[in-house]
């Protein structure tokens, strides 16, 4: 596959075994990539190039002498920000923007790995502070939306 569409897991394991969801990771790359050289942006054309660079060209060698990649996309898919949010901002709302954020976003789980025992407990911890009712929704909401 080219490089700059490659599914990170695939970068970061040359040898591995080549699966669907690698392509279909390989098609939102194809869409970021687009999303970010053609949406209209206040960023500077040096910017551009250099964001897109570091996210699609990115590589190294290891000591066998192979390159690997991958790892600033991977970054991108756990933070939840492909290709990326208030770093690189855009001018204009467009569906192939929201089209590329909602087909990235189930890469969080691939990549995040499973919880943690403290991620579980935290969970278990708001859900009964939650379920007693101790927790105001609309405040809650709030705060996620950003209106707080």
């Amino acid at each position: 596959g080219t490089w700059q569409f490659m599914s990170a897991a695939l970068l970061e394991n040359p040898g591995g075994e080549h699966q669907l969801i690698d392509d279909i990771e390989s098609f939102v790359h194809v869409l970021g990539w687009t999303v970010l050289c053609c949406l209209p942006s206040p960023v500077d054309i040096n910017r551009r190039t250099r964001v897109v660079s570091l996210l699609y060209d990115h590589s190294f060698k290891i000591m066998t002498g192979h390159e690997e990649g991958g790892s600033t996309k991977e970054n991108r898919f756990i933070l939840g920000e492909y290709p990326f949010k208030k770093s690189f901002p855009f001018t204009e709302h467009s569906p192939i923007l929201e089209l590329t954020r909602n087909l990235a976003s189930p890469f969080h789980t691939r990549y995040s790995g499973p919880p943690t025992k403290e991620d579980k407990q935290a969970f278990e911890s708001f859900n009964a502070f939650v379920l007693e009712g101790q927790l105001d929704k609309k405040l809650l909401d709030a705060r996620c939306t950003g209106t707080i």
